[in-house]
């Protein structure tokens, strides 16, 4: 008898010892809050290391401008074209002139900045597959590599920021493929000279020196963040016409306060972005997947986030004193600026 009152006991004990429905949902609720309040964090971390990473891209790419300009003692062009190509809208004589006899320019027509740093950024193999001279056989569309695929086509992953969401994307396939960039070279406030723009560091048919840059490189952006559309028409890092009049303009550079089509045109300016964008409205202006902004690199070298408070929401200067960031654009207009706390 005293054995099986014992029995009854331990069974009882036994039975209670676990956890009833409503004591199960409480766990279950405690966990969902702790792993709602964690996500945020971890994401952030994510984010973190995903923006140092775009960050030593941008290093990397200025760092590989710097080499360029030891070795030929000038900046790369944004690319090249002949002088009367397309309209009659201002541009420099290419750096190397012309091809005697020929409108083409000696270095190749279209060829991006990003291609003429390649050699320094560990992608030289690439450009020495390239016909890069000034002929017609030195037009980039569509140069195949033996096995087929496009030069243009290849990507690289020093021009892609891995928060941007069409990162190590490309346009098209095969011999027509073209791989897109996260980053585009400042061409000043615009890509009319008509409006006062090329007034930055690369632009059509520059060649800019260090010595041009009368404001400082410390105070003077030379690449920005503009990520890709879903369409995926512009932002061609190896070789890019852009908008009319094919200065570049949203494939391999862009102002600050942007022009499309004409110096009369209506500006953009550096705000938020989206990658739909059927219209491809957001490729007119710098944009990052950054929250809050987007990251740049200085002519000195250095690297650095920028909110989209230095632009003042402003899409015309007309009458105005110039944005934080607009005085950044420029080479040697001598403006003196406050970075916004």
């Amino acid at each position: 008898m005293t054995y099986l009152a014992h029995s009854k006991q331990t069974l009882f004990r036994h039975r209670r010892s676990g956890f009833t429905l409503v004591e199960l949902l409480v766990v279950i609720a405690i966990i969902g809050i702790l792993v709602a309040l964690l996500l945020p964090a971890v994401q952030a971390a994510r984010e973190a290391a995903r923006r140092m990473q775009c960050g030593n891209n941008l290093k990397q790419q200025v760092l590989a401008l710097h080499n360029f300009h030891d070795t030929y003692k000038r900046f790369p062009s944004a690319h090249q074209i002949g002088m009367t190509w397309y309209s009659t809208y201002q541009r420099e004589m290419p750096p190397a002139g012309l091809t005697p006899g020929s409108s083409y320019p000696a270095e190749g027509p279209f060829w991006s900045w990003q291609m003429r740093i390649s050699q320094f950024v560990e992608m030289g193999v690439l450009e020495d597959q390239a016909d890069m001279s000034g002929t017609p056989a030195g037009w980039p569309w569509w140069q195949t590599l033996p096995s087929g695929g496009s030069i243009i086509g290849v990507k690289c992953p020093t021009f892609a920021c891995p928060s941007d969401l069409n990162s190590g994307q490309s346009w098209g396939s095969g011999a027509e493929e073209a791989a897109l960039t996260s980053y585009l070279g400042v061409t000043g406030r615009n890509q009319f000279k008509e409006s006062g723009g090329q007034d930055g560091m690369l632009y059509v048919n520059s060649g800019v020196r260090m010595a041009d840059v009368t404001d400082g490189t410390s105070n003077t952006v030379m690449i920005g963040e503009r990520s890709a559309a879903n369409a995926k028409l512009y932002g061609w890092q190896w070789a890019g016409a852009g908008d009319a009049p094919h200065f570049g303009t949203a494939d391999v550079v862009l102002g600050v306060h942007e022009r499309a089509g004409s110096p009369t045109a209506a500006t953009d300016f550096f705000r938020p972005g989206s990658a739909n964008d059927p219209n491809n409205l957001h490729r007119l202006h710098f944009w990052s997947y950054h929250p809050g902004g987007a990251q740049w690199a200085l002519a000195d070298g250095s690297v650095r986030m920028l909110t989209y408070a230095v632009d003042g929401n402003k899409n015309s200067s007309t009458g105005d004193p110039p944005t934080v960031l607009e005085s950044m654009a420029t080479r040697g207009h001598g403006e003196v600026f406050e970075y916004p706390n």
